[in-house]
């Protein structure tokens, strides 16, 4: 007979997932989700495939499977990103753009505008991407266009 007191516990706070982190309790998170990988853990420990998997436990592995990059493509000014994003605001010029509180000149690039990938440092480092992303600010400017 099953015990209607006992709760089975359905999330798990970041702080938790992250308690999970090394070869013998190897917990990681996937699209909301959190997977005990500790069995795989155990049986492949020594694989070389296994490594992206360790260095990765305690962590959120949602961005390893995105279909669709939100990058912005490094040739691209500011303008042509802004272009993109018409079909889905007409009002899409009607913004001014900044990052770290300095006005970014629409005509030019990310990196001409100060904007460093950043990617690879993170990568050689095995920070966590989703920790630091840079953040352009866009402020509406309210002017009505059309």
């Amino acid at each position: 007979m099953a015990d209607d007191n006992i709760m089975i516990k359905r999330f798990f706070t970041y702080s938790e997932l992250c308690l999970h982190n090394n070869v013998d309790d190897l917990w990681v998170a996937f699209l909301g989700r959190v997977y005990d990988l500790t069995p795989l853990s155990s049986e492949y420990r020594d694989d070389i495939l296994m490594r992206p998997i360790l260095s990765s436990s305690g962590t959120d592995i949602s961005h390893w499977f995105e279909k669709v990059s939100r990058d912005a493509c490094i040739e691209e000014t500011i303008s042509e990103i802004a272009v993109r994003y018409l079909k889905f605001n007409k009002h899409g010029f009607s913004y001014t753009w900044k990052f770290k509180g300095k006005y970014l000149d629409m005509y030019k690039t990310l990196e001409e505008n100060g904007i460093v990938d950043e990617d690879e440092q993170h990568c050689d480092l095995r920070l966590d991407e989703s920790h630091y992303l840079p953040q352009i600010q866009i402020y509406y400017n309210d002017d009505l266009t059309d």
